[in-house]
């Protein structure tokens, strides 16, 4: 009988390790996404990307902030990794000298910048650039500070989409 317990709760330790860092849950809280993502939406991470960085200009991202309102984790999509040259002037972004294509956004990008993103850094922005506090405002992002990479938005059921 102990022997059974034993085996269950191991079975169920690896089944939460498996979970944690291959598919975690998480659920978008805010605006600055809109409208890839929306406030409630619920997607799931694979932790294992962002440490092993398997993750590329364009991927979508959840990472630890702390500011003056506490800590807590965001979404935001990757613009640069280490090495790129990022510029924003007259509302476009460039990544080494290239304008990107953002089919995900609605609006120009405001401000002016001009930085090439630093070893063990990224450089992330909003979808909603408008209501988004990114690298704009926060400077670039520490990889160290990386969650997961999104894989999947599973809710609403009819919003289903992997990236």
């Amino acid at each position: 009988m102990v022997k059974e317990w034993l085996k269950t709760i191991l079975y169920a330790f690896i089944i939460v390790l498996v979970l944690y860092f291959a598919a975690w849950p998480v659920t978008i809280e805010g605006d600055s996404m809109k409208p890839t993502f929306l406030d409630g939406d619920k997607v799931v991470t694979s932790r294992i990307l962002t440490m092993t960085g398997k993750y590329k200009a364009g991927d979508v991202v959840v990472f630890h902030m702390i500011d003056e309102y506490g800590q807590r984790d965001v979404i935001k999509r990757v613009i640069g990794v280490e090495g790129d040259k990022i510029e924003i002037k007259q509302g476009i972004v460039y990544r080494n000298g290239v304008a990107i294509l953002e089919e995900y956004i609605k609006e120009s990008t405001e401000g002016e910048i001009s930085l090439t993103v630093p070893q063990g850094g990224i450089f992330v922005l909003g979808d909603n650039r408008s209501h988004s506090y990114d690298s704009r405002n926060m400077g670039i992002i520490s990889e160290s500070e990386l969650k997961g990479k999104v894989v999947l938005r599973w809710y609403p059921f009819n919003t289903i989409k992997k990236f």
